[in-house]
């Protein structure tokens, strides 16, 4: 039986330029995956920067929307933690952020119950005169007999300080009264919201407290809540300090006001409508009093360089009365800017 074999294989030559053609794919595909990457990663850095500091952009400008907010009447009798307005302007100046204090009360800690505690049938009232209540806390934040957390609006109502209470790791303990520095001005009427003849809800319960928000040394705004060190933005013993966002060029704010009393934001260029140029920097504001607007603006920027806007990267040339250099990087940037009219 005879067999035919093929002793013919690949030369040489031809393995090299296999292995060419071969290595000339594997880099074309490989600087496709690598253009590709950066790509992702630099549009996920911008959408990120976009994301965290719209969202820093909007607490500010909600803050603001309610600061006022359960105040006492009279702020320069009773001051808020050292506060006597309501918006305290701190303008960085030509070279810095700004930075801004404003007072409410902005968070509900809980419900107004009567003193004694206890199931009570409806309708029932926490009375006129009343000295004494109890607080049915709903959130993680309880007030105290210290200065930070022992001023209080019942339901926007009545400003109210704790004089005295039962403290339990700090903080006033729901099951035992809270005495108050002074009497309530008017009844406040428990409900019941399922039937059954038994009181359920009681009025809101506000901390009032200051807020300011600032960029500290490492570009983050921070929102810190109670007597901060506003010079290194930074929160102080009893402080609650939250950094809400990343890679913050410029925080700036400008102020509308109406420093002549008549209702009305004054025109400053006379064209008889509220434009830009109607605002002022914060050192020009002569009465915090009078502010009756503010216009806000957050410059943020991308953690991470994109290769494809090299040389593009610039800052506004000016926002507000702060001058930027141009960097002509690869960073991209995010301004953002909004009018808000205080409603209190």
């Amino acid at each position: 039986m005879l067999y035919h074999k093929n002793d013919k294989g690949y030369t040489l030559v031809e393995m090299l330029i296999a292995i060419v053609i071969g290595f000339v794919l594997i880099s074309a595909a490989t600087a496709t995956y690598i253009s590709q990457n950066r790509s992702y990663v630099a549009q996920e850095s911008v959408s990120e920067i976009n994301t965290q500091s719209k969202i820093a952009h909007d607490l500010i400008a909600d803050a603001i929307r309610s600061a006022g907010y359960g105040v006492p009447a009279s702020m320069n009798q009773d001051p808020i933690n050292g506060f006597t307005t309501i918006v305290t302007p701190v303008e960085g100046g030509t070279g810095a952020p700004d930075a801004i204090t404003i007072v409410g009360g902005f968070r509900r800690i809980g419900q107004l119950w009567p003193a004694g505690g206890g199931a009570v049938t409806c309708p029932a009232v926490v009375p006129l005169d009343a000295t004494a209540i109890r607080i049915n806390y709903s959130g993680n934040v309880a007030v105290n007999a210290a200065s930070d957390r022992s001023l209080l609006s019942i339901d926007g109502v009545q400003f109210v300080q704790v004089s005295a209470c039962t403290i339990t790791n700090g903080s006033c303990v729901a099951s035992a009264d809270i005495t108050l520095d002074r009497s309530l001005i008017q009844d406040f009427p428990l409900l019941d919201t399922d039937s059954d003849t038994q009181c359920d809800v009681g009025r809101p319960v506000y901390l009032v407290e200051d807020i300011t928000f600032c960029v500290d040394a490492n570009s983050t705004l921070r929102r810190i809540r109670r007597n901060a060190d506003i010079t290194n933005c930074a929160g102080i013993a009893g402080s609650d300090d939250d950094a809400i966002a990343e890679n913050i060029e410029d925080l700036q704010f400008a102020y509308a006001v109406d420093a002549d009393n008549d209702g009305e934001i004054d025109d400053l260029n006379n064209n008889n409508m509220l434009d830009g140029g109607d605002f002022i920097n914060g050192s020009a504001v002569a009465d915090p009093a009078d502010i009756r607007a503010i216009r806000v603006n957050v410059l943020a920027r991308a953690d991470k360089a994109d290769v494809n806007y090299a040389g593009l990267g610039n800052p506004p040339g000016l926002i507000e009365n702060r001058s930027h250099a141009a960097t002509n990087d690869s960073f991209r940037r995010r301004w953002w800017q909004t009018l808000v009219t205080m409603r209190n």
